[in-house]
Formats: C-alpha cells, structure tokens, sequence
C-alpha cells in the first residue's frame, strides 16, 4: 500500500510538469522558445563561422542540470506503469506530457524516448487532442536534435496536423519552421516561409524574429536579416542573440565582398 501511495505521489509530480504548458505565456513555453532559438541562432553561427577544413561542433543550449526531485528509479516506475495501462488515456496524457518536460527541464534526453511512446497512445486514443499533439511534435523535435534527425520529420507531420486545428498558433507555426531549418538536409527557404507565416500573426513575436534573422543571414539575404535584426532590437533590446547575429551578419557582408 505505502508503495502505491508512492508511485501516486511520482506520478503527480510528473503530471505537475504538464500544467499549464501549453499557455502562450508560460514559463515552460517561454523557456522551450529560448532554447529553440538559442539552437538555431548557434547553428547559424557554426555555419557562418566555419573555414575550409573546419569541423563542425555541435554545440547545447543549456548545461546538464541534476534533478533533485524524482530519482532514476522512480521515473522508470512511471514509465513502467503508463506502459502497463494502454488503455488509461488520462495516463498516457500526464505523464507523457510530464516525462517530455522534465527532459527538458532536467537535460536528461534519454526520457524523450518513454516520453514519445507514451504520447503516441495518448494520441492514438485522441487525434483531436491539441495539447498531447503538440506535446508530442515537442518531444520527437528534442529527439530529432538530440539523436535522431529522422525523428524531425515525424515532428513536422504532428506540428502540421495541430496547425489543422488551429492554424494560428504562432508558436507551433515557428516551430515547424524549425523542424526544415534543422532537417537533413536544411531547407531553410522551406523554414522562412513558415516563420513569414508567424509573423505575419504576429509580427513582433521575438523568437520568430530571432529565428528567422538566422535563416536569412543563412540564405545571403543580408539586407533583409539587418531589417529583422532591427525589428528584433525594438522588440527587446535585452536579447541575448542580438550580438552574436549582429557578428554573423558582419562576417556574411565581409565574405560577400570577398567572392571574385
């Protein structure tokens, strides 16, 4: 009985993770767009910065972090009892959503695995369900990046089947942006039009701003990446990749000049 009590208690931290998420102002929300835009504006800077003979170096937007909240054995207790309840959506819901966001959290990529299978019950049992179909875009784009590039094309199909029921979160639209920016190979262009798309809702969304002033320094379309560049200032002078874009763009001008 203690035990059960137990793996309840897991299961509502777990779940906990999920709460709210998906509201455009969220902490989580605001923390995952961070990252996202951190990566692409760091691959952008490898590409940009790379001479003939250099080796590309993966770089990580966040450091590992130890969680102090659920051991090891605890989450693969959770693991343990979605996988032995199929059929309990409500399950397969909370703690995929919850494994999903406390790799994120927690830097522990090896959760991101659970996280998708369980999420894909969920949303077996209900295509209609926004919040898992997002969630479950999220977890496979993080595998994508984290171990699979193949995995981001299965992150697109479910981004565009949320984008089906509402076609005006800016936030998913970025996001598949992302998955062609991040494919193999790139489609930049492809991620541009998305990112268009999201400005165009929202034409001071900051991370759609960021992420595409990357991919437009990217593609050689510099005059047009200076404009976002300013557009991006105005919106928060504070961000972050405003100087390292700016020094991107300076290299791209240079390297231009230098082309016979």
């Amino acid at each position: 009985m203690l035990a059960q009590k137990i793996l309840y208690v897991v299961i509502g931290i777990i779940a906990g993770f999920a709460a709210g998420f998906y509201f455009s102002n969220s902490v989580n929300r605001q923390e995952l767009d961070v990252m996202r835009g951190e990566l692409a504006r760091s691959r952008s800077n490898t590409n940009s910065a790379l001479q003939p003979g250099d080796t590309p170096q993966q770089q990580t937007a966040n450091a590992p972090q130890t969680p102090d909240s659920l051991t090891v054995e605890q989450l693969q207790t959770v693991i343990a009892k979605a996988d032995a309840a199929p059929a309990d959506t409500e399950m397969q819901r909370k703690v995929g959503q919850g494994l999903y966001l406390y790799a994120v959290k927690f830097n522990q990529p090896e959760l991101l695995g659970p996280a998708v299978r369980i999420l894909k019950r969920a949303h077996a049992a209900d295509r209609r369900d926004y919040d898992t179909t997002v969630a479950l875009g999220n977890a496979l784009f993080d595998a994508g990046q984290r171990t699979d590039p193949a995995k981001l094309g299965e992150a697109r199909a479910y981004y565009q089947q949320a984008l089906e029921m509402r076609p005006n979160d800016v936030n998913v639209r970025t996001d598949l942006g992302l998955t062609y920016y991040f494919g193999q190979p790139p489609e930049p262009q492809r991620a541009i039009r998305e990112y268009r798309k999201s400005l165009a809702l929202a034409p001071r969304h900051e991370m759609t701003l960021q992420n595409l002033t990357a991919a437009l320094i990217d593609t050689g379309e510099l005059d047009e990446a200076q404009q976002k560049i300013d557009e991006l200032q105005s919106v928060n002078r504070a961000n972050l990749a405003l100087t390292d874009l700016r020094a991107q763009l300076a290299r791209s001008r240079n390297a231009a000049k230098e082309k016979p």
